[in-house]
């Protein structure tokens, strides 16, 4: 039977336009769906919860969460004068990760002591960093491995570490900020407490001589760093999208992480291959990693590939934040107008209890550098990484009752931002000031009951209450706070007993993304280093 050519090219050209019509059709209704649902859906909240910023104007719903990339410190504030003052819940718009029912300050105790089965944190993080796309690896978040090996190697060890991590600072600051003793250096701060962190940090993650290796250390320090953002642009796609687009996204990550790779899998490979109950084995993440693997009889826990990405993500956890943390204490104390004396204060306690101690650096003198701990607590209050301070995922089928009677199906974010209880004048005198020997002379009110942990003296910069909360706070608290308390610690009595910073006019403000914060990157200050100290 004769076929004619020109029916048979229009058919296909015809089937073709129909396939293609049918996939444009179901990926509209895919992402129209995620717009509404992002947008305009009340994800099944009650209707008697307020959402915060709303307003009788079309699309008001849909135009506060727009507002979230950007304001969402002027929403949480105007939240928690107008409904949790008022010990009432309501609901925080949020374009990534979904709505957050925040609940007052007197409902903290019910939040802390849900058990996990019906309330999680680690859901939350997970979702916030979209971890399971940007941490190289799932099982890297999903399991209890980091944590195991923070709390019961790194932390137990960190008196081990006092001398080594000090003497990594001098080595940094030395190469970073110079040792002109006549000139001001003028220098950005964030790339700087980078370079200095990134070093020290490797010192205790995979320890000599690889912590100098300028190969390792540039995508060590850099992996990871815009990792909010990455987050954020994954979170905005449909699931469905998320695991073709976020290797794009993620791929200079993906290139820094094959750059420590060649440096970590020889070394794991070497470890691996080292006698058992060799005496003379490294005290580093990579050995213990492979310790906790041989403790629970886990070989999958051993490979080179879980173990390299394993440490760079702690490394990531142990870095960016730190290094954040001290860009907004240089910039605290540029802008103080009394920073000549807070050093100063600073130096004579450093010095006083160095002395005690022969001039060595133990931990037992560290601890008891109170102003140390008041210093950098008091730029935390200030400046906390993110805004919220315990927030939690509806883990139970069934969802979860509030104290106040609202029923919060599976899935709703809840919780307490610690942003607005940071600045409420009814827990800290002039909140929006920077004050570095506050929590020196006790000026916190402590609504816990805690003690503090330096009798009369102070708080140490740990200790987390329901009023501070830049590690969170209750169980869930950051196990990794430790090992950051003795690097800023160190890094902040370094820098008082060898340099002088310049001061500025005015305090940069910090820039928000969603509900994280973080100061200006590529703002710059001007040092110099102390007389007699080179």
């Amino acid at each position: 039977m004769f076929t004619n050519p020109l029916m048979e090219y229009e058919k296909t050209i015809f089937s073709v336009k129909v396939a293609i019509l049918s996939l444009a059709t179901f990926f509209i209704i895919i992402i129209g769906h995620n717009i509404y649902k992002r947008l305009f859906s009340r994800r099944s909240l009650p209707k008697s919860l307020p959402w915060i910023g709303m307003d009788d104007g079309l699309f008001s719903r849909a135009r506060t969460t727009v507002r979230t990339l950007f304001h969402t410190r002027d929403l949480v504030l105007e939240g928690y004068e107008k409904y949790s003052k008022q010990n009432l819940p309501f609901v925080l718009p949020n374009v990534t990760t979904g709505p957050e029912v925040i609940i007052p300050m007197s409902q903290m105790e019910w939040l802390l002591h849900q058990p996990d089965s019906i309330l999680s944190q680690n859901e939350v993080n997970r979702q916030f960093l979209q971890a399971d796309y940007t941490m190289l690896h799932p099982r890297v978040v999903s399991d209890t491995v980091h944590d195991d090996v923070i709390r019961k190697e790194l932390t137990k060890l960190l008196g081990d570490y006092t001398e080594d991590v000090q003497d990594e600072i001098d080595f940094a600051f030395r190469k970073v900020w110079g040792v002109n003793t006549n000139d001001w250096a003028e220098l950005p701060a964030y790339h700087t407490m980078l370079d200095v962190i990134g070093r020290i940090s490797n010192r205790v993650l995979v320890g000599m001589p690889l912590c100098r290796d300028e190969g390792y250390l540039k995508p060590s320090k850099e992996f990871a760093r815009l990792v909010v953002v990455q987050g954020t642009i994954i979170s905005l796609f449909p699931p469905l999208f998320k695991p073709v687009l976020a290797p794009l996204i993620n791929f200079f990550d993906t290139q820094r992480y094959r750059k420590c790779a060649k440096y970590i899998i020889p070394l794991i490979k070497l470890r691996n291959s080292a006698p058992l109950g060799d005496e003379k084995k490294k005290n580093d993440y990579v050995q213990w990693s492979i310790d906790h693997s041989r403790r629970k009889n886990d070989p999958s826990e051993r490979t080179l590939d879980i173990i390299s990405k394993r440490l760079n993500v702690v490394g990531f956890a142990a870095i960016q934040s730190s290094a954040i943390t001290l860009t907004n204490l240089i910039l605290d104390l540029g802008a103080s107008p009394q920073i000549t004396t807070y050093l100063s204060i600073i130096r004579d306690e450093v010095l006083t209890e160095l002395s005690a101690e022969r001039g060595v650096w133990t931990k037992a003198a560290l601890a008891r550098m109170v102003t140390l701990d008041s210093t950098l607590r008091e730029s935390l209050r200030l400046w906390g990484f993110v805004s919220r301070g315990v927030l939690k995922e509806v883990s139970h089928k069934n969802g979860v009752t509030l104290p106040t009677g609202e029923h919060l199906p599976r899935g709703t974010k809840v919780g307490i931002h610690a942003y607005p209880v940071h600045h409420d004048d009814n827990y800290y005198k002039d909140p929006y000031t920077f004050n570095p020997m506050r929590f020196c002379s006790q000026e916190e009110k402590l609504v816990d009951g805690l003690a503090n942990s330096g009798g009369n003296k102070g708080t140490a910069l740990v200790t987390t209450s329901s009023i501070f909360m830049p590690f969170s706070h209750g169980r869930h608290a950051c196990p990794g706070r430790f090992f950051a308390s003795q690097q800023l610690k160190l890094v902040l009595a370094y820098i008082a007993l060898n340099y002088d910073i310049q001061p500025i006019a005015s305090r940069p403000a910090n820039d928000w993304f969603v509900g994280s914060q973080g100061p200006p990157l590529e703002v710059r200050v001007r040092i110099r280093r102390r007389e007699g100290t080179v």
